[in-house]
Parts: C-alpha cells; sequence; structure tokens
C-alpha cells in the first residue's frame, strides 16, 4: 500500500515512476527531466497507546542492517494519516536522503500539532513533503 501511495503522488507531481524487475534493495525509481531517484518506500504503522506512528528505517531478516547509499538515494516514509485522524486531510511522506535516514534504527512519526507532551512538531517534520530533494 505504501508503495502504491508514493508512487501515486510522485505521478501527480510529474514524476514517471517505475519498478525494479529483480531483486533490488529500493522499491521504486523516479524520474523527472532527466534526473533518477532510488527510493526505498516505508510504511509507519500507527501504536493507537501513543497516537503516534512507528517507522523501520533497517532491513535484514537476522541481522538488522542499516541504509546506505549503496541501497538507495531516499527513504520515503509513508503513514496514512488520513485513515486514523479524522481531522487530518493529508497523509504524511517523509522524503529522507539516506545519508540522513541511513543512520536510525527506526522513526517516530505524527501530524503536525498532534505530538504529545511538550513536542508537538515531529522532528522529521522538516523532511515532510520535501519531494524537491529528488532534483537536487
Amino acid at each position: 500500500m505504501a508503495e502504491l501511495a508514493v508512487a501515486g503522488k510522485l505521478i501527480k507531481l510529474g514524476y514517471t515512476v517505475s519498478w525494479p524487475l529483480n531483486e533490488d534493495s529500493y522499491d521504486l525509481i523516479a524520474e523527472r527531466a532527466g534526473k533518477l531517484s532510488r527510493l526505498q518506500v516505508k510504511s509507519a504503522t500507527l501504536k493507537p497507546k501513543r497516537g503516534s506512528y512507528l517507522c523501520c528505517l533497517c532491513h535484514g531478516r537476522g541481522k538488522i542492517l542499516r541504509y546506505t547509499s549503496k541501497h538507495c538515494d531516499f527513504i520515503v516514509m509513508y503513514a496514512p494519516y488520513r485513515a486514523d485522524f479524522p481531522d487530518v486531510f493529508e497523509d504524511g511522506y517523509y522524503v529522507v536522503p539516506v545519508s540522513v535516514g541511513g543512520k536510525h534504527r527506526s522513526s517516530t512519526l505524527f501530524p503536525p500539532g498532534k505530538g504529545k507532551g511538550n513536542i508537538k512538531v515531529c522532528k522529521w517534520e522538516e523532511y515532510r513533503n520535501g519531494w524537491e530533494r529528488l532534483q537536487e
């Protein structure tokens, strides 16, 4: 579902989207104006008690591995906010360079203003809807 949501968003933004046909370490290829980006798409899962989403930023079975530039160019975290928050009208798409996202094992996401306690803004907020990074 996350891959399709990200692909749909990219197409609306004017990108050509392709899926690798073999077992690559990325899920999608986004292309616009001759610039290709390899995207690893990660879906976030709602943790109802916390009211936030948890997104794993690693891969592998048994041995947990972190993503590097060898695997992909960007990690795109997808959180289906609209499905779980009736007053939020846009899902969360976080476009994170692998050089940043690959340093973390997991991530906590929540819609703007929906955090708990003193934390009202997600630490990944600067990457939300950061599609322009794909063209850098």
